[in-house]
């Protein structure tokens, strides 16, 4: 069994103080990223070392698929490190954390919301990273099918995975995996997805899907709706502690 853990925004708590800032992406998708999304820098650094002198194993996706799809074991405290939507702030901050520790990160990329030309970090907005800042972290992240123009939502009950045709979100996926390494894995966007498009994933080839639905994943969970966490910036290191405790 094992815990998959996922991050969005890492920050200095001045920053989150600030409150909710516009998402900027190239696409031009208007949102808002909730703050429970964010961790902070003092945090995530915290936790990431608590794990590492802990003992934990930090899962690659060949061990979780090799877990499913060969029955092969995995060492007893197993955590799979996860980040999504791929912000300025995980390269500015989450990165020399991650690379300090030699943590392997799997990272589920929206490809339509990457920018081409890399611009200055800003504490103001959400902006996404360009493709060539994603590459120059690819010693340590590995990037997976986050949609390419599909990470949109309707409030908090759909996704623009939920209400287009089918045929349109093979065709994204698609457009996705031309870019990303991890062509059959997948992460739903905001967590939002029904029973038609775990169906699809699978009759598509994808092998791994993640939810953000909390919890442990064993043996008999559906891989295409492996259970992740989101550790926000309120939670203490003791609570921390105690959710790594299975």
């Amino acid at each position: 069994m094992f815990k998959t853990l996922v991050f969005h925004e890492i920050r200095p708590k001045e920053e989150i103080d600030l409150g909710m800032r516009p998402v900027i992406v190239k696409n031009g998708y208007v949102d808002q990223l909730p703050l429970p999304l964010f961790n902070s820098v003092s945090s995530f650094e915290k936790e990431m070392t608590y794990l590492v002198e802990s003992g934990y194993h930090f899962l690659t996706l060949a061990e979780v698929k090799a877990f499913f799809y060969e029955k092969k074991s995995l060492p007893e405290k197993s955590v799979l490190i996860t980040f999504d939507d791929c912000f300025q702030s995980m390269k500015t901050y989450a990165y020399p954390i991650i690379k300090k520790l030699e943590i392997p990160v799997t990272v589920f990329v929206a490809t339509g919301w990457i920018f081409e030309e890399t611009s200055e970090y800003s504490g103001k907005v959400s902006k996404a990273l360009s493709f060539k800042e994603l590459d120059e972290m690819s010693d340590y992240f590995t990037y997976a099918n986050h949609t390419h123009d599909y990470h949109e939502r309707r409030g908090i009950e759909a996704s623009k995975l939920m209400w287009e045709d089918k045929e349109n979100v093979v065709q994204d996926l698609e457009k996705c995996n031309e870019w990303v390494k991890e062509k059959d894995v997948f992460a739903y966007p905001f967590g939002l997805y029904d029973a038609e498009n775990v169906s699809l994933l699978k009759d598509n080839g994808f092998t791994l899907a993640f939810t953000t639905k909390q919890g442990v994943t064993t043996r008999e969970t559906n891989p295409l709706e492996i259970e992740r966490t989101v550790i926000p910036f309120t939670m203490t290191l003791d609570e921390f502690k105690e959710l790594m405790t299975y």
